[in-house]
């Protein structure tokens, strides 16, 4: 029944002329306005499945883009895109003359009123936030239709996280059709479209540069979107730069310490805790890189390692200097220490103390040899020989303290120019 009634009124519009606007069937009034007849006559024997033609070719289809929010995932390796497509076709049998209609120049369609492209992205994550709006579309009288629906596009990305946190990311977003192979190469140039005044600013990443070019594949065509993303990194240069300079101070400092002084140990064992969490705080920041581990990684990685090792230093130069010694320091190396290499190393003002108290290791031999000595002149030998054996035992001493000086200043020279070729090579 509601069939035949539709068909009598389409009949009746179609047998009617422009001007006539009211439909009487039974006691129904119908009032019929220039639209319902356009949409009448635009609808007739009209196969929403099929691909429409222009010129008796099927239609190209023109794809453009404006971003809205562009954002990545790190963890997961993906990037999400916010915006707005903008589809152009033609259909020649969708086309009407204005003057016939009261010179309405276009009309709005459903989307499931009429055949639309199936646009899909091509690498797309397979997230299920993926959207696209079911917005209307906008025919005009010259056959030409127009879709702008928002969609949420979720597609797979090539991070490189080797220079992060200053690092620059190169996105790719294939936006396309596998039933189509008809789309235009004449696209929307993507920096024409893209407006920023407009753009919602990601607080992580802004597009520094941006292209889109026409790729033709054997079964497919599709637009490659590309978008050049570069970090805000503003935050990280107190949040990571500033612990690791830090660190290299401390790590440095702690071979200026007085060899004797057993703090040097904890010192190094505190560093190296703050680096153990950060490499932590690493590991659950970014992913797990198998080729390109950012370089700070590889930096506070290495860090680790170097004050490992000033830890075993450390150990060395506190036995040295505590353990009493019953021996002089061997030749050779008394003689490198006082020589030229006692000023670069600043251990000048330990060689005159050491004169100082062989001085004063002498004097106090004479007087304990007058002190022991009694009226009978007959000498304490066994006094004298404490005392000698005693001024002996602390310059053997000194010799050694000396020794773990040096140690410690050369390191502390090593330590310099491994932290500068670390800082040149990692970019801290």
């Amino acid at each position: 029944m509601c069939r035949s009634l539709l068909l009598g009124i389409f009949l009746f519009l179609q047998q009617s002329v422009s001007s006539q606007e009211t439909i009487t069937i039974g006691d129904k009034v119908w009032t019929a306005t220039s639209q319902d007849r356009l949409r009448l006559q635009l609808l007739i024997n009209y196969d929403k499945t099929s691909h429409p033609t222009y010129n008796n070719v099927p239609t190209n289809i023109t794809l453009g883009m404006k971003v809205n929010y562009i954002d990545i995932h790190e963890i997961n390796g993906k990037m999400v895109l916010h915006a707005w497509l903008k589809i152009n076709w033609m259909d020649e049998n969708r086309s009407w003359n204005i003057v016939d209609y009261d010179n309405l120049t276009q009309i709005h369609m459903k989307p499931k009123e009429v055949w639309k492209p199936d646009i899909t992205v091509l690498n797309s994550a397979g997230d299920k936030s993926d959207y696209l709006g079911d917005t209307q579309i906008l025919l005009a009288h010259d056959g030409s239709f127009l879709w702008v629906p928002p969609v949420v596009y979720t597609a797979y990305c090539s991070l490189n996280f080797r220079a992060w946190p200053y690092d620059t990311q190169t996105c790719k977003l294939k936006v396309g059709s596998l039933a189509l192979t008809y789309i235009d190469s004449r696209y929307l140039d993507l920096k024409d479209s893209l407006d920023y005044s407009e753009l919602v600013q990601s607080t992580e990443w802004e597009i520094v540069d941006c292209d889109t070019v026409y790729r033709k594949q054997d079964y497919y065509n599709y637009i490659e979107f590309t978008f050049k993303l570069q970090r805000r990194s503003s935050m990280y240069g107190a949040v990571i730069f500033t612990p690791a300079s830090c660190i290299i101070l401390l790590a440095l400092s702690s071979f200026w310490l007085p060899p004797r002084m057993g703090e040097k140990i904890l010192l190094n064992t505190i560093v190296i805790v703050l680096i153990a969490a950060f490499l932590i705080y690493f590991a659950q920041l970014l992913p797990i890189l198998a080729d390109n581990t950012p370089l700070v990684v590889v930096f506070y990685s290495y860090s680790m390692l170097l004050l490992s090792i000033s830890t075993i230093i450390a150990v060395s130069v506190l036995y040295l200097s505590t353990t009493k010694h019953k021996g002089h320091l061997p030749y050779f190396i008394k003689t490198v220490i006082n020589g030229p290499l006692s000023k670069v190393l600043l251990l000048e003002n330990f060689t005159l103390e050491a004169d100082f108290d062989i001085t004063m290791n002498n004097g106090t031999k004479m007087l304990v040899e007058h002190q022991y000595r009694n009226p009978d002149g007959i000498t304490d030998a066994a006094g004298i020989n404490a005392a000698t054996s005693s001024s002996s035992n602390r310059f053997f001493q000194f010799e050694w303290i000396l020794l773990a000086s040096a140690i410690d200043r050369i390191a502390f020279l090593c330590y310099c120019l491994i932290f500068m070729v670390l800082a040149i090579l990692y970019a801290i």
